[in-house]
């Protein structure tokens, strides 16, 4: 005890905000502990403890620095320091107390709430759980009658008590740092300084190279619910989901009043039950499958490529802005009329592995949303493949790792720690190292591999790398070059050349592998740009539609597609589901997506976007129908008009206008209703009627 005194002396006020914050971490740490002991039972991840009782921990941490605030402001700042400290009586000391106490019973009263959730719902508490106040009353007498209520507001009341009288003798015991005599004024400076930054280290929660702190995607990790259950700390938790409530809840009127349409499109089976979207597809014996690799591009808009039409002669000298890009459709399956549904990244990503576009505008990304991360993936279905998902940076970025390893059992997600090459900018290591390291960690399986690689390059900055490979930067366009594929500067443009020439040399190296013949690969963007063009109709400039109108290659060196050009529409949500057919796997769908390689749906093919809760649009059989504040229009894709301007064809056709238009609110309502009832576990139901994998 003499050394631990002679420490606590020596470095204040350092010690004993250190000591405040591991004494409620602890406490913190120890409600977990009594979670695991009600979880455990129904734990099927049980390696995967270890790892969340880690991640907890440092949510632990973050909410005990919250709670050290106070104490901290007053010791650090001396005239307040020496007012707390002693056994002499003050105002100061009031106020602290006052403040720790009543911080102190908010969160036991949130730690006792969520535990009656947790044995009620099997759920940690969260904004949502505002419903129960709708009806006071109602909500009131169920809990006298579920809990005992008089035992807990016992328990609640010693435990604050006891709380409040070890604090109020911890502050008497702080000796102050002016009056020890022990501690001069440089040395002061130093020990505040490192209160402050181990303050900030603790609640940041980590320390990664493209600086992202510890979300709660970190807690999901695992696709088992009660590993995310263990991991999460109940305040963090309510902070985390105050956005639920902005999102527009589904229509369920309106969404059943669509489901027979919509199940006609989705090709549902007959007597499936309305408001499920579940399709069962039968897998078919191959002597190999073929591996999957899908390529998600960064802003690679289609407007902006060499695929786009070039220059008319007259205009000057024209660019070749994705040469590669141009020669490698020539020898694929080509889709030219194939949109993301949604901007911006997180949104297609999200789109793309859910197959549910994500149409919740209002309370952010749905990524980001952690009573929404529960979303069945078709790559999760991909059975006796290894899966990995890539990317250059840090997969906290929009919490997309919550998506993405909470949803995909047994992914490998290789981020910013994963790579040998380093960082070059916000967006962690370049294109071009990342396609490299990729070739490399998909020649190591054995087993057939499913990957999608993400990249970020061509994005601001439009940093060029030292290590790029041999890119032969080129020339400064023209103006009027720059104009007809609608980049703002020759750095835009480079950057795009850039990704191309990344391409190529991921395909360069990649075609030496062993594994090459046998791969299936689906390149596209993750979504287009706002900036108009010259090579655009006035129907697209009018609709905005660069800016989610992005090529779509699937490349199959092995024969297993046959290149050509395919214009039907198409969009993001069909990628995973024909990749899926293709390989022959047995799997269970129940989002948007269609098999992009599905000749039997080409007959009523449509595309459909979401740019905001306002503006929406369907792309059907050469026109488009777009709905924004200002009304609902009908447009044909490919006019053009003496005056450059989109032409109405509403009053024309009035029909053709209701039909798109209601189909548009199918399409709509379906998303809104898909994104609240697309979890995993409707699969595992699904396979389990089914009798298990065959």
């Amino acid at each position: 005890m003499g050394i631990l005194r002679w420490i606590r002396s020596r470095f204040q006020p350092l010690t004993d905000i250190l000591l405040f914050v591991a004494a409620n971490a602890a406490l913190f740490f120890a409600a977990r502990l009594a979670l695991l002991y009600f979880l455990l039972p129904e734990i099927t991840e049980r390696g995967a403890i270890a790892k969340a009782l880690y991640i907890g921990l440092k949510f632990d941490v973050r909410i005990a620095v919250f709670m050290a605030l106070p104490l901290a402001l007053c010791l650090l700042v001396p005239r307040w320091e020496r007012s707390v400290g002693g056994s002499a009586p003050s105002a100061a000391r009031r106020v602290l107390c006052t403040v720790t106490g009543l911080m102190a019973a908010l969160a036991m009263l949130l730690y006792i709430l969520d535990f009656g959730f947790f044995f009620y719902l099997h759920q940690h508490i969260d904004m949502s759980s505002t419903v129960f106040l709708e009806d006071p009353s109602e909500s009131a007498r169920m809990v006298w009658q579920s809990y005992p209520v008089p035992a807990i507001a016992l328990g609640y009341a010693a435990a604050l008590v006891l709380y409040a009288w070890l604090f109020i003798r911890f502050v008497r015991g702080h000796v102050p740092s002016a009056t020890s005599g022990r501690i001069g004024k440089w040395r002061r400076a130093g020990l505040t300084l490192a209160a402050l930054l181990a303050l900030f280290v603790m609640g940041y929660g980590q320390v990664s190279s493209n600086l992202f702190p510890l979300r709660w995607s970190n807690a999901y990790f695992c696709a088992d619910n009660n590993i995310s259950l263990l991991a999460v700390n109940p305040i963090q938790n309510i902070w985390d989901t105050r956005n639920f409530g902005k999102a527009i809840p589904p229509d369920p009127r309106a969404t059943r009043e669509a489901w027979p349409r919509m199940a006609r499109w989705l090709r549902l089976p007959e007597g499936a039950a309305p408001l499920s979207y579940m399709r069962h597809v039968a897998g078919r014996p191959m002597e190999k499958r073929p591996n999957i690799v899908i390529i998600i591009m960064e802003s690679l808009c289609w407007e902006r490529t060499s695929l786009a039409p070039s220059m008319p002669a007259g205009m000057g000298a024209g660019i070749d802005p994705t040469p590669f890009l141009k020669e490698l459709a020539g020898k694929s399956l080509y889709f030219p009329n194939f949109y993301a549904p949604t901007r911006t990244t997180a949104r297609a990503v999200f789109t793309t592995i859910s197959g549910v576009p994500d149409v919740n505008h209002t309370g952010g990304t749905t990524s980001r949303n952690p009573r929404l991360v529960d979303q069945a993936s078709v790559l999760a279905e991909f059975d006796g493949y290894e899966k990995y998902y890539m990317i250059g940076g840090n997969a906290n970025w929009a919490n997309i790792r919550g998506l993405l390893q909470h949803n995909v059992p047994g992914l490998h997600l290789l981020e910013e720690s994963s790579w040998k090459a380093p960082n070059i900018d916000v967006w962690g290591i370049s294109d071009i190292a990342l396609f490299r390291e990729a070739v490399d960690v998909l020649g190591e399986g054995r087993k057939p591999f499913a990957a999608v690689i993400q990249t970020a390059s061509f994005h601001r900055p439009y940093t060029i790398p030292d290590d790029n490979e041999g890119y032969a930067v080129p020339p400064d366009p023209s103006p009027e070059a720059l104009a007809w594929y609608g980049y703002e500067s020759a750095k835009e443009f480079r950057s795009l050349n850039l990704s191309d020439h990344a391409l190529r040399r991921f395909f360069d190296k990649a075609s030496r592998q062993p594994w090459f013949k046998d791969t299936v690969f689906a390149i596209f963007g993750d979504h287009g740009l706002n900036h108009d063009s010259g090579n655009i109709t006035p129907a697209v400039q009018a609709c905005n539609l660069q800016a989610w109108h992005v090529p779509l290659l699937i490349y199959a060196p092995g024969g297993h597609v046959a290149p050509g050009v395919d214009e039907t529409l198409r969009m993001q949500p069909d990628v995973l589901p024909g990749m899926a057919a293709l390989a022959g796997m047995d799997f269970f769908v129940s989002s948007m997506g269609r098999d992009i390689l599905d000749g039997g749906t080409k007959g009523d093919a449509a595309v459909f976007i979401s740019h905001a809760n306002d503006t929406r649009f369907l792309l059907k059989d050469g026109y488009v129908y777009a709905i924004r504040a200002s009304g609902g229009a009908l447009y044909r894709l490919d006019e053009q008009t003496a005056d450059g301007k989109a032409r109405d064809l509403a009053p024309e056709q009035p029909e053709r206008a209701a039909a798109m238009r209601r189909e548009l609110m199918d399409f709509y309502y379906t998303a809104q209703y898909m994104l609240h009832h697309n979890g995993k576990e409707n699969i595992q139901r699904a396979r389990k009627a089914q009798g298990g994998r065959p």
